[in-house]
């Protein structure tokens, strides 16, 4: 294998294990895939890929997430734990 051929392979990698990074463009992804898939004797059929992200895109909630609920809820009896012990802790920012 080329170091040019490694250099291509090693680029499409990072392309596809970051797809955050290339959303807004799926030319550039779907051919590292394809370069990915080429490298390992695949071939792929482009018309059936579809760029579903690119249909509708989820918008942020108007309230706080189920993460963020958990978090806070962590944060509140984490701190209730170590008052009832009598820690000395700062009041929550």
């Amino acid at each position: 294998m080329s170091a040019q051929h490694k250099m291509i392979i090693q680029t499409a990698r990072n392309v596809t294990l970051q797809p955050e990074d290339y959303i807004d463009d799926p030319v550039q992804f779907t051919t590292a895939w394809a370069a990915l898939k080429a490298a390992r004797g695949q071939s792929i059929d482009t018309s059936r890929l579809h760029a579903a992200h690119l249909i509708e895109r989820p918008q942020p909630g108007p309230g706080p997430t189920e993460i963020e609920k958990c978090i806070q809820r962590v944060a509140v009896k984490t701190r209730d734990l170590i008052q009832a012990r009598r820690s000395n802790l700062p009041p929550a920012a």
